[in-house]
């Protein structure tokens, strides 16, 4: 019986980690300093990092905002975790979590570093 369930977990765990890191990714940035591939680059990385994994009707949505204040950047960043419902005929897509971190930084690799966090502590209050 022992060695049955130890089988069983071993064949759950291993159908999840050929799943695990499967999501949709939405992204809008409008930082001139920060590409869309360095910001698709970071969303996934924290993807990877946590094991994401969401179903077909789910997506992950990432905004970003910056502009230069002095030396510094000033920046929003919003990371939800959005599920398509159906409303009679209508389709839409709404929230389950999400985060939204701000603040100034000095450069662009310390913006795509909160990216990841704030991508990270979306993960974590994933429904």
């Amino acid at each position: 019986m022992k060695k049955a369930l130890m089988l069983l977990s071993l064949v759950a765990a291993a159908t999840g980690a050929a799943h695990a890191g499967t999501y949709s990714m939405r992204q809008e940035s409008s930082c001139p300093v920060v590409t869309a591939g360095e910001l698709a680059q970071a969303i996934h990385e924290a993807g990877r990092a946590n094991n994401l994994d969401l179903p077909t009707n789910m997506v992950l949505r990432g905004e970003l905002h910056c502009a230069p204040e002095g030396k510094r950047l000033a920046y929003s960043f919003r990371a939800s975790i959005e599920k398509q419902v159906a409303d009679g005929e209508l389709v839409r897509w709404t929230p389950v979590a999400h985060v939204t971190g701000y603040g100034n930084t000095p450069n662009r690799a310390a913006l795509l570093r909160q990216v990841t966090f704030t991508v990270g502590d979306v993960i974590r209050q994933e429904p």
